[in-house]
């Protein structure tokens, strides 16, 4: 018998949300196992010390399926200055592999160590983040990346960000890309979608969607610039920001207000998943032109509605937006609303865009994901019995 444990911890934690971490880890999960050996036992692992996340750690559980679990309340400041290992009693007991899917991994006594990098955002734009979550990142994630077996990587772009930061071999590394949660199709009643999204989040007209984590890494600033040029050109749709609040929005928003972005702009909040659909499906178009992104789950979640997409011509959105994405510069907030004009204007290129979109989307499946997560499972594995 072969046990796997999953370090589970940053789903209960983030749970709330379930932002783009939680959905990638909980879609998995509940496909893992049916994917690999039988003899395969698989656990889930949880650190933390807080009560308010019990909930979602028994959530968690029942979500995936995997109802062999593990918490243990022992500081993280405890654990790394002493370099606990994950298969030692104090942590996950023993194992054979253990899976950190958020940038840390813990040492281990004998257990094969597999890694999931989403990005090096620490490093490439630390001006956009928390500076206690940087230093963090800069005490871990190096030495989390030398000691995993296998390291997989969400994009190609962050597997050579990886391997010049590291220097680690690039063969230890392996990209595997995200895939497309159910329920994700083209519309089959817009009349009806836009009756609800008006009652239920104030969207009264045409509009250009942004959905995702609203911080600086974003270009969430570029975003209103460019919009605000639309509307001195005559759009008189309006710019909708889906998401909850993230890191340093505060400072961010108040000088989109400070220069008069913020018009016909309006912010949602977080949005219920079954909502997520509609809001995809009836955009006149997508937006996400962040300067920073490991991959980008909502290019692919808007194509395969049906939405045309214009994505920054940066970082890993040149690879997810493949042949089906409209390229704009991120740093020019006049290229960006030149290409947002082009996709909302209906004709030709419109409909194309939609085409290919739907096209390229449906290649993205979490299928494909888990299966590809059991390979590298298998080669840590080979590596630590070797």
């Amino acid at each position: 018998m072969t046990k796997i444990l999953f370090d589970a911890t940053t789903l209960a934690l983030s749970g709330f949300h379930k932002g783009g971490v939680y959905r990638y880890g909980m879609e998995i999960l509940q496909r893992m196992p049916a994917l690999a050996p039988a003899d395969w036992d698989w656990g889930l692992y949880f650190n933390f010390s807080s009560g308010r996340h019990l909930e979602k750690m028994h959530e968690t559980v029942r979500e995936s399926g995997i109802s062999s679990h593990k918490l243990t309340r022992l500081p993280v400041s405890w654990l790394r200055r002493f370099q606990v290992p994950s298969d030692s009693r104090l942590l996950g007991g023993k194992h054979d592999l253990f899976h950190g899917p958020c940038d840390i991994l813990p040492p281990s006594r004998k257990a094969a160590r597999v890694l999931t990098i989403h990005d090096l955002a620490y490093l490439r734009a630390p001006e956009g983040l928390p500076k206690e979550w940087v230093a963090d990142h800069e005490a871990t994630v190096p030495i989390s990346c030398r000691r995993a077996h296998q390291i997989i990587a969400v994009s190609e772009f962050s597997k050579t960000d990886i391997v010049n930061a590291f220097d680690i071999d690039p063969d230890r590394i392996q990209v595997v890309y995200h895939g497309i949660s159910e329920g994700l199709h083209p519309p089959t009643d817009p009349e009806a979608d836009r009756a609800h999204l008006a009652k239920r989040y104030g969207i009264d007209r045409e509009f250009i969607l942004y959905l995702g984590t609203l911080q600086p890494n974003k270009n969430i600033e570029g975003l209103c610039e460019a919009f605000q040029i639309m509307r001195g050109r005559g759009y008189s749709g309006q710019l909708v920001l889906a998401g909850a609040k993230g890191w340093i929005f505060d400072e961010m928003w108040a000088r989109i207000v400070a220069r008069g972005h913020d018009q016909d702009v309006l912010l949602t909040g977080f949005v219920d998943t079954e909502d997520i659909p509609l809001l995809y499906g009836n955009c006149s178009a997508f937006a996400l032109v962040s300067f920073l992104e490991g991959f980008g789950i909502p290019v692919i979640e808007a194509m395969a509605c049906g939405a045309p997409v214009v994505a920054a011509n940066a970082c890993s959105l040149i690879e997810v937006a493949g042949p089906a994405g409209l390229l704009v510069d991120p740093h020019d907030g006049e290229s960006i609303a030149a290409g947002l004009e082009r996709t909302t204007q209906p004709g030709p290129e419109r409909g194309e865009l939609i085409r290919a979109g739907l096209e390229w989307a449906a290649t993205f499946t979490w299928e494909k994901t888990a299966a590809q997560h059991v390979r590298a499972y298998r080669l840590a594995l080979e590596s630590t019995a070797s």
